[in-house]
């Protein structure tokens, strides 16, 4: 009897008959079979997938571990522009729009973050690593670029308002009309003709006779002629800038310069001198406004000068008593 087979007795026929197993017995036991064997390949692939990698999968894990570190210095690199940025944004607002005259740029301008939780769904697919990085350098990109924009508009901004004013810019009277040292300062002096302590409404400069003067800002010769006390005498309008220079005790005037005549800043007018109520060659100099205030000139040339000038130019004003005129 072979062991392989399977047998019953038959109480019937008194014989021993071989047990058959259902086909479908048959295909169960196939099928368990399959799967088993289909499991243990898939761990066994899984596991060599885990320790044998491919010359080709090794060459896009160094160039992937590569574009990181890429990414990384270019986002390094973002940031330190971002910072350089900041400076320029923090000049316009404390010192050219001071300057201008202009409002700061509104708080809903100046927000340009990038809007939404997930801006960028579509580095969701890679790995945890790559997507955050990804994420973080189009973020910093996105906002300079925002920044950048801004920026532009707020120069775009600052330089229509340097245009519009550009006239009264030129028409103020910012330098110095004479070479010469700071004699007398404005304010009360005592008068060496007169005898008397009074208001000495401008600055007198030391100018041998004939020294050149010169037009302190852009205006129109509004009189240029000889007078009493300010003996030959030029006066510039600076219509824009709402102001008035006078030049006095003149030489002489230069050819050309008469009332209506327009001049700019720097343009030679006249010469100094010693004429009218005046003890000695000087030049005297006075900034008013279009009311007639006698207004301290010094204080006109702060940007044409160098802080340690402007000391210098001050210290002379305040340490003169006497005045020539």
């Amino acid at each position: 009897m072979s062991k392989t087979r399977t047998y019953t007795f038959d109480e019937q026929t008194c014989s021993f008959i071989e047990v058959q197993e259902s086909k479908k017995r048959i295909a169960y036991w196939a099928l368990a079979i399959g799967l088993f064997a289909l499991v243990a390949a898939s761990v066994v692939t899984w596991g060599f997938d885990q320790v044998i990698q491919t010359p080709q999968e090794l060459a896009l894990q160094d160039e992937n571990e590569a574009l990181q570190r890429q990414l990384r210095s270019v986002t390094g690199r973002i940031d330190v522009v971002t910072d350089e940025l900041a400076l320029l944004q923090n000049m316009d607002k404390e010192f050219y729009r001071t300057l201008l005259n202009a409002g700061d740029l509104s708080e809903d301008v100046l927000q340009v973050g990038v809007g939404g939780s997930d801006p960028y769904p579509e580095f969701s697919r890679f790995s945890v690593p790559t997507s955050s990085i990804l994420t973080e350098t189009a973020s910093k990109i996105d906002r300079l670029e925002r920044q950048l924009l801004l920026q532009n508009e707020s120069y775009r901004e600052l330089a229509g308002l340097a245009a519009s004013q550009q006239v009264e810019l030129n028409e103020m009277p910012a330098i110095l009309p004479v070479n010469g040292r700071i004699t007398s300062g404005f304010g009360i002096r005592f008068h060496p003709v007169l005898k008397i302590s009074r208001m000495h409404p401008g600055l007198d400069f030391h100018a041998p006779v004939g020294t050149p003067v010169y037009a302190t800002g852009d205006g129109i010769i509004l009189e240029a002629k000889s007078g009493a006390g300010l003996g030959r005498y030029i006066k510039v309008k600076h219509e824009t800038a709402g102001y008035i220079t006078v030049f006095a005790h003149l030489s002489k005037i230069e050819t050309g310069i008469r009332k209506g005549r327009a001049v700019n800043r720097g343009d030679l007018i006249g010469y100094s001198g010693n004429t009218g109520l005046s003890e000695a060659p000087h030049l005297h100099y006075e900034v008013r406004d279009l009311q007639n205030r006698k207004l301290n000139p010094l204080f006109f040339f702060a940007p044409s000068v160098t802080p340690a000038e402007y000391e210098r130019l001050l210290a002379q004003s305040e340490n003169t008593t006497l005045i020539f005129d």
